[in-house]
């Protein structure tokens, strides 16, 4: 009898080799199988009786014959069409309102109304689309947690942070810090809602339109859409500098590794613009522009070693500018119980007399002197045979031999004297002077330790532009110093989740989005379990390589597991 299905075909060829003790050389012959492929339906058997699956004779329910897609849902994939929308885009925006249809489905229709596929578009096109009119995000609210399936293409990213934020305790350091809650939404959805945009780190300008239906996002706030950008702009202005600072104070102990820090700290001023015609707030000078404009000074604090910012301050002002250091100092002293061992910076941050109380307190200080006519007219009347020559071994700096001398000297309002390190032959047409009150470290290590300072302002200017700083008059206008806040706790769990990527531990924060956290992916939410199955790419191995994106991790706080694998359709 000639089998009337491939089941059957299946059936009959497993029937002569396990009960009619046929060799499989026999059986693929007469059932016209190639060995490999009877070896496989082999093993899928045995594996199907494993698990008391029945792998035959299964009723199977036929398909529909014809779409029963409603012609309203029809006349919205349409419309999205029209505003330039890819299918994804247009699943994506169909889910948001509860409406499930499938790619195929939706590229069928297009092809039936006369669409042709959308040519290739850049990221900047694909994510600056603008939803129709008719086309609104739901009212934000508290996820209800039921089985379903979600979609996003591009905002899984913030997902994969969930187990790191658990297994630091950023949550707590949350609740703890006193943020406050709204009728509808709790102070973790409130924060946790500005921290997924900081983390996808797309343009301000744009990025409420682009996530206001990506369910993705919202999941990972406990929230079935993110708030409204009014709602997180009033929300910001209700936060507290005792509230950020608290936060500060909770996530100093949270990113504590005593086995790599060394406490020493590069400070640095930050000039944020405000691009509005009328504006209360104080002129500061912005380098990047070489004049005086209208904007935020914000203090910002990053441990060289590890990477990680240790504390920002955006509400530094004119008058309490030179006092911003000392405030750092008691902040340390608070969150840690100890004062930092070293602080570097520039000329400009603090006074010589500030200066003297950082020496009193046995806090080693490495600073820039400002230079002036005399000073300069200085360094031409010390004798030649008394500079010395240091070799910095750094082969990639185009001048690693420079001319140095070493001297003590008194400054106005300084209780003492201080060690001054003059520096020529360095690329620069007039001398550097160096400040300290460390007596004992070689000049080399000093020179060392101020050059790197250099680098890490050019890191924290590229972190400053991917968590959109420099633009706080966007669409979405949350307060500085809550925006800066969060920036730091974004930052330092992008650091580290990289120091966990080999061969991307000294990648920027940009760099990593791009080849690990930018992805879209397919949500499943059964029972009590979010599976994320992120979509293929290039290296997303890596990334799985990661304890916690191979295990399951419970989040209390959601009440809810959540485990990650790689979409084997996608």
């Amino acid at each position: 009898m000639t089998p009337q299905s491939p089941e059957q075909k299946k059936y009959d060829a497993l029937r002569a080799y396990y009960l009619d003790a046929m060799p499989a050389s026999e059986v693929t012959t007469k059932f016209g199988y190639s060995v490999t492929y009877f070896k496989k339906i082999r093993s899928v058997f045995r594996q199907a009786l494993k698990h008391e699956h029945n792998p035959f004779f299964l009723h199977k329910k036929p398909g529909p014959t014809k779409r029963n897609t409603s012609q309203t849902t029809i006349d919205l994939i349409v419309a999205l069409r029209k505003k330039n929308y890819s299918i994804q885009d247009i699943r994506l925006t169909l889910a948001a309102r509860n409406i499930s249809v499938g790619l195929n489905t939706i590229d069928q229709i297009l092809k039936d109304e006369g669409f042709s596929p959308l040519p290739r578009r850049t990221h900047l096109e694909r994510h600056t689309i603008a939803p129709p009119q008719k086309i609104s995000s739901p009212p934000c609210q508290a996820i209800t947690w039921q089985n379903e399936t979600l979609y996003t293409e591009h905002g899984a990213g913030p997902l994969i942070f969930l187990p790191l934020i658990q297994q630091l305790g950023v949550i707590p350091a949350i609740q703890n810090a006193g943020f406050p809650s709204t009728q509808k939404l709790s102070d973790i959805a409130s924060v946790m809602a500005v921290l997924a945009l900081k983390i996808a780190g797309h343009y301000r300008v744009s990025h409420d339109d682009a996530w206001a239906l990506d369910r993705a996002l919202g999941l990972f706030a406990g929230l079935n859409v993110l708030p409204k950008n009014a709602t997180l702009a009033s929300y910001s202005y209700r936060v507290t500098r005792d509230m950020n600072r608290q936060l500060l104070v909770n996530l100093c102990r949270i990113f504590h590794d005593p086995n790599t820090e060394t406490g020493e700290f590069n400070l640095d001023f930050k000039t944020i613009p405000h691009w509005g015609d009328e504006s209360v707030l104080e002129t500061n000078w912005a380098g990047s522009r070489s004049k005086r404009i209208k904007s935020v000074l914000a203090l910002i604090v990053q441990d060289p070693v590890t990477g990680l910012l240790s504390y920002t301050d955006a509400d530094v002002k004119h008058a309490d500018q030179n006092e911003a250091i000392l405030d750092f100092v008691d902040f340390w002293s608070e969150g840690r119980g100890v004062a930092p061992k070293m602080l570097i910076f520039d000329s400009k941050l603090t006074t010589y007399k500030n200066l003297s109380k950082l020496n009193h307190d046995a806090i080693k200080f490495l600073t820039l002197r400002r230079r002036g006519k005399k000073l300069i007219e200085h360094v031409h009347h010390i004798p030649e045979q008394q500079w010395k020559t240091i070799d910095l071994d750094k082969p990639k700096r185009k001048h690693t031999k420079l001319k140095v001398y070493d001297e003590l000297i008194h400054l106005t309002d300084y209780e003492g004297q201080v060690r001054q390190i003059i520096l020529t032959e360095h690329g620069h047409r007039n001398p550097t002077f160096l400040v300290t009150n460390d007596f004992e470290a070689p000049m080399k290590t000093l020179v060392l330790k101020y050059a790197r300072r250099w680098l890490v302002e050019n890191e924290i200017a590229e972190h400053i532009m991917f968590f959109h700083l420099n633009q706080p008059s966007s669409a979405i206008v949350i307060k500085v110093d809550f925006d800066l806040t969060l920036s730091l706790l974004a930052h330092n769990l992008y650091k580290k989740l990289s120091d966990q990527l080999p061969g991307f531990e000294r990648c920027t924060v940009p760099t990593i989005s791009r080849k690990f956290i930018l992805n879209g992916a397919r949500i499943t939410i059964d029972n009590n379990t979010i599976t994320v199955s992120l979509k293929k790419k290039t290296h997303l191995p890596i990334l799985f390589e990661i304890d916690w994106m191979k295990t399951e991790t419970y989040l209390p706080w959601m009440d809810m597991n959540i485990k990650f694998e790689v979409d084997s359709v996608s």
